[in-house]
């Protein structure tokens, strides 16, 4: 058991260094909608929308790899007589990565201009772009090398014989985006959207050497929010990656359950949402959410299918995201006109 266990972590360790170009993931995407795609930056019916998602991964194995996603934006319409609206908003990521400190934290600017495609405001069309910059860090000190092995164990006062041209640098990163979404007066939503994330393919390498781009990250995600009726709706969920060679699918559903049928989120409004994705070939999550006025609490946790299940007894990994949305400048002009009805 233990020469399993021992062979499972160090094929976590090496997978992940074959895979250091590729982005930290979130399995609730679908709360982190900045990152996901910029073209839904301020796609919402409040003035302003404050999310958070916090991730802790393979606790059960090795230092957990944490991972943060914050992000304010704001809605701001056209005018009055319009049913447009533009999106602006500010972006933090911060992603660790284990026992080597190798860490990415990131701050983005982001806009987004949405377009009504009809005059009942339902059809609504979405192109946004994002930009900012990042900066990568490694912990060189915590790293052994096999030219430190002496024969018996390793001996970090023998050297290394690698030369690291760089322990730190920033970068600049460039997305855009484009979604499709329709939102009648009932509770029946849908939206689709693609993206495409560092677009100028930043240079990542920490060793001396060739330029070795960061992979361009191309996202497709779908969802909506079906009614069965005024208390009952399913909540469909998809986003696929593809980043270089590495694929990543993940699709499911919640049941929502509204508490106060009729009744607005500002008007006392509470609701609560269970159920589950699948991650392909990684990981079933767990995922529960309640709603209550203006403020909404979701957790999800991993149970791990794949093959590390061995090492990681099934335990994936924990995440919270909160979210929080009101209106502030705007709320008088929303009455008048109807409020978008995000999807």
């Amino acid at each position: 058991m233990f020469k399993v266990s021992l062979f499972s972590v160090l094929a976590l360790l090496l997978s992940y260094t074959c895979v250091s170009g590729q982005d930290p993931h979130l399995s609730q995407f679908y709360h982190a909608p900045l990152s996901l795609n910029p073209a839904m930056t301020g796609l919402m019916n409040h003035d302003i929308r404050l999310t958070a998602n916090y991730r802790a991964q393979w606790t059960s194995v090795t230092t957990p790899f944490q991972t943060i996603d914050a992000s304010a934006d704001a809605s701001i319409l056209v005018g009055p007589n319009s049913d447009d609206f533009f999106g602006v908003g500010l972006s933090l990521t911060n992603d660790k990565a284990g026992d080597t400190d190798l860490k990415s934290t990131g701050v983005h600017l982001s806009g987004a201009f949405s377009k009504a495609l009809n005059s009942d405001a339902e059809h609504f069309i979405s192109i946004g772009g994002k930009f900012g910059m990042v900066n990568r860090s490694l912990n060189y000190s915590s790293l052994t090398f096999d030219s430190q092995f002496d024969g018996e164990t390793i001996n970090s006062s023998l050297g290394s014989g690698e030369v690291l041209e760089r322990t730190q640098f920033t970068y600049l990163d460039f997305s855009a985006g484009i979604s499709w979404f329709y939102a009648s007066n009932s509770q029946t939503k849908m939206y689709a959207g693609a993206a495409l994330a560092h677009i100028n393919e930043p240079d990542q390498r920490f060793l001396s050497g060739e330029r070795e781009g960061l992979y361009r990250k191309w996202t497709a995600h779908i969802g909506g929010e079906i009614a069965i009726n005024e208390e009952i709706s399913v909540i469909p969920r998809s986003e696929v990656l593809i980043q270089g060679p590495h694929k990543e699918l993940n699709v499911g559903a919640l049941l929502k359950y509204n508490l106060t049928p009729g009744l607005l989120p500002e008007e006392g409004g509470m609701s609560f949402q269970l159920g589950t994705t699948h991650r392909w070939r990684d990981a079933q999550i767990a995922v529960v959410r309640l709603d209550y006025l203006q403020m909404g609490i979701s957790f999800s946790y991993d149970f791990n299918i794949s093959g590390l299940s061995n090492a990681s007894h099934g335990l994936g990994g924990p995440e919270i995201a909160v979210i929080y949305k009101t209106n502030l400048w705007q709320a008088e002009q929303r009455a008048k006109r109807g409020a978008v009805h995000c999807p």
